[in-house]
């Protein structure tokens, strides 16, 4: 007994020394005192029972009491705030009641009789109990008010695509909202998996599966990361064809293979209208004529219609490949349309300035689905983000998809979107475009986001043009490509808060009985702004608030940001915000924010020390967007809460520390700029994110109040690695987020873009999550969902792996659809 009270004395008066010595420099930085205080007294403690002696109960005792005032004055019942506040402490309590008989006073007297010893250790033991068991239960940020059903506002909502999911968030509206009632929140947990596909394109060197499917007729289609696009029958999953348009790779996209999706068209409804049309309106030229002879002009149309040839390829695929490729392949037979373009392809690199010298090869590339409405197809293109100045425009063109001649070409430099005469380039550095575009066709406008002039975080060099376009949301004619209107999210963006997200049109119900036609766009800061998609007004407010300027020397910074009404995890950081697993890391990461800029969001980069940033330039929202049941008005969303920090370092100096320049990595070298800039994820040593969970989580948000009617942690630690080690554990602590939700008719919103290997379903009314299955791998792209010609629903999701594992384990190349058991 006597070498065990030595060694646990041994260990708390260890663990106590480090929380003193931290606590003394928490303190010295203006930090809490709590660390000092009960560092001390564990010390002593410690030291007590190494003696066995029987005061070391007592302060154990104590600096239980003391840890549970300042942890419930600090963070109230926040479950995962109190875990790592208490638990050591309650532990070390228990194990000094369990000993207490052996702790004896100056006299000579126990510290502490064997039953009241007992009594204490279990009260103690049952709390951890409580605690660890808890762990494996969801605590959701905002509980549902009750599980009513939302009352339907639009009862028609989605039927206008019937049973297929023709458009990459199923319409050009970017609703991702299936109004299929099969599969509900009374049968959804005896979903089975209908069938299984599988590419042969392992998402391996570089690659992921971040595409959502598209469903016609009785065909499912898809891309791979590689470009490859490939035609599967809906009901059994059997490969009908597939294509390889054999992109190149080079170094820009070695480390960068995507294909979100396809866009798909078929140009003889299109054609067959317009002649249609033409006879309407040559008939109503003379009214008397067309009222004496209506059959007449009714059986003109008819012939005329019957008459007209569709076109080749009449039902096309359409492409953007990792080379900056734009093709359009038959979507029967998997063919090139060779009249489109140049033999199938458009170059879409044409009247693009080259890639500067200093960043790598083929730096412009597209990812995203095009946008394909009413004959034209609408593209953007990503860029390499802060390697150098000078990269290629930001263009965005309309493409005839019949023929693939350019059409227009918006860019935020010029003042006309007519296509550039033969030879001329467009004016590099311009703000791009990198997502999916959303089209309302009444309006006949195309809306499309932006990002920011390269690179991110030096502003020094920003054109006006860039500034006023820079992370904003864009209105165009589609057919002629002049802008209408245009709103910024950002006001000088210094880091990397490009819109990726495609928009969200819906018709919002007003308490007049009106409806106001809003976009609703989700930003990588978190924020939602809700906008009439007929001037790109605010429908929810929108504030300008002063942020800090501070910045360096040759800088261009805003000093207002834009801050809507409605927005997910954007409140800002403090210092009892700081997490870890244990009183250590925790004591660690509020170091670390004390020695850190930190003056709010938007607070400058220095090269003194390093800048909080957070929201983090990864989301907020990224790229996968959200969706919206649009018969209830019910906004879904799921988000990244993951700081950053970042800091400004001389290129040379940079060099010589063996830092390895890339542009999504560490350390980006700006080259052209002053400065190179070093980042990273703001975490402690265990690896551990050092701000509080979730660190991702699912939101359903009430359009017609504003008011968000739940939010739920989404994701566990179960498959997630921390230094190479997978605990196994599926606690539902709530990650980072990738891809976004598909929400339907039935009540449900089916998600699996999480760090664990599941697809999951939730109740649209409260969050719950009723079904979960095992993945092969992680996923991270959007499932979606129709009904077959079996008159069965689907839902199907394409699971490649997670996102950024760093390796090329647990990848895939995995389609599979779920169903309802077939009917005996």
């Amino acid at each position: 007994m006597k070498i065990i009270t030595l060694v646990l004395g041994a260990i708390t008066a260890l663990l106590g020394l480090a929380l003193f010595v931290g606590g003394i420099w928490l303190a010295s930085l203006g930090g809490a005192w709590f660390y000092l205080i009960a560092g001390a007294l564990l010390t002593v403690a410690g030291i007590g029972m190494a003696r066995r002696a029987a005061y070391a109960l007592w302060l154990a005792f104590l600096v239980l009491l003391y840890s549970l005032v300042w942890a419930f004055y600090e963070v109230g019942l926040d479950f995962w705030q109190l875990v790592p506040r208490l638990l050591v402490f309650i532990g070390i309590a228990m194990v000094f009641a369990s000993l207490a008989p052996t702790l004896k006073t100056s006299s000579g007297q126990r510290a502490l009789g064997g039953k009241a010893s007992a009594a204490i250790a279990v009260i103690c033991l049952v709390t951890l109990v409580g605690f660890i068991a808890g762990m494996f239960h969801p605590h959701p940020s905002v509980v549902a008010d009750d599980d009513t059903s939302a009352a339907i506002i639009k009862s028609d909502a989605g039927q206008e695509n019937g049973n297929d999911w023709p458009a990459w968030g199923r319409s050009t509206q970017g609703e991702r909202f299936a109004q299929f009632e099969q599969i509900n929140k009374d049968n959804v947990d005896q979903l089975e998996v209908a069938w299984t596909y599988r590419t042969g394109d392992l998402a391996t060197g570089g690659a992921e599966y971040q595409v959502t499917p598209l469903k016609v007729d009785d065909t499912v289609y898809l891309c791979t990361p590689m470009s490859k696009v490939i035609a599967l029958n809906a009901t059994t999953g059997k490969e009908k064809w597939r294509f390889d348009p054999q992109p190149k790779i080079t170094e820009s996209v070695q480390g960068w293979k995507r294909c979100r999706g396809v866009g798909y068209t078929d140009l003889g409804p299109r054609k067959q209208t317009a002649f249609a049309d033409s006879v309407v309106h040559s008939a109503d030229d003379n009214d008397t004529a067309a009222q004496d002879d209506a059959n007449t002009s009714d059986s003109q149309i008819d012939n005329a219609l019957r008459a007209s040839s569709a076109p080749s390829c009449r039902r096309r695929i359409i492409e953007t490949t990792i080379d900056a490729r734009l093709l359009a392949l038959d979507a029967d037979t998997g063919k090139l349309c060779t009249d489109f373009g140049d033999g199938g392809y458009v170059d879409l690199r044409k009247g693009l300035t080259p890639t500067p010298a200093a960043s790598q090869e083929g730096t412009y590339n597209v990812t995203s689905a095009p946008l394909v409405a009413d004959g034209v197809i609408l593209v953007g293109g990503r860029l390499n983000d802060n390697l150098s100045i000078d990269e290629p425009s930001g263009v965005v063109r309309g493409f005839d998809a019949e023929t693939g001649k350019l059409i227009w070409a918006w860019d935020a430099a010029r003042k006309t979107s007519k296509p550039l005469p033969p030879g001329e380039t467009y004016a590099p550095e311009t703000p791009n475009f990198w997502g999916t575009a959303a089209y309302d066709p009444k309006l006949g406008l195309a809306y499309f986001p932006t990002g920011n002039q390269t690179p991110d975080f030096w502003t020094g060099n920003r054109h006006p043009y860039s500034n006023e376009y820079n992370d904003s949301i864009v209105a165009v004619d589609l057919q002629t490509g002049e802008e209408r209107w245009h709103f910024r999210t950002a006001n000088i963006d210094q880091f990397d808060y490009d819109v990726s997200s495609q928009p969200i049109l819906y018709d919002l119900p007003r308490e007049d009985g009106s409806t106001t036609p809003v976009l609703i766009q989700l930003t990588k800061r978190g924020e939602i702004f809700v906008l009439d998609r007929r001037n790109g007004k605010p429908v929810f407010p929108v504030e300008q608030r002063q942020v800090p300027t501070d910045g360096m020397p040759g800088m261009q910074i805003a000093s207002t940001q834009p801050f809507s009404a409605l927005s997910v995890g954007t409140t800002p950081l403090k210092e009892t915000d700081m997490w870890g697993a244990t009183p250590l890391d925790q004591l660690y990461c509020r170091i670390q924010f004390k020695q850190m800029r930190w003056e709010g969001p938007f607070t400058p980069l220095s090269d003194k020390k390093r800048t909080l940033i957070y929201p983090g330039y990864y989301g907020g929202f990224n790229w996968g967007g959200g969706a919206i049941d649009a018969s209830t008005g019910t906004l879904i969303v799921n988000d990244i809460r993951m700081a950053q920090w970042g800091r400004f370092i001389k290129q040379e100096v940079a060099e010589s520390t063996g830092l390895k320049p890339s542009t999504e990595g560490e350390y980006s070298t700006q080259t052209g700029t002053p400065w190179g800039v070093e980042r990273s994820m703001f975490v402690s040593p265990l690896g551990v994110p050092c701000f509080k969970p979730p660190f991702g989580s699912m939101t359903a948000i009430d359009l017609t109040t504003g008011k968000t009617k739940w939010q739920v942690p989404m994701g566990t630690i179960e498959d997630a690695p921390v230094h190479g080690f997978v605990s196994g554990l599926h606690i539902p602590l709530g990650m980072p987020t990738m891809g976004g939700p598909l929400v339907t008719g039935g009540g449900l919103t089916f998600f699996h873009g999480t760090l664990d290997y599941y697809i999951r379903a939730l109740d649209n009314d409260t969050g719950e999550e009723l079904w979960r299955s095992r993945l092969p791998v992680g996923g991270q792209g959007a499932p979606m969902s129709y009904i077959g010609s079996d008159g069965r629903q689907y839902v199907v999701v394409v699971d490649g792996g997670a996102t950024r594992t760093g390796s090329d384990e647990n990848r895939g190349d995995y389609v599979i659809a779920y169903a309802l058991p077939k009917a005996d």
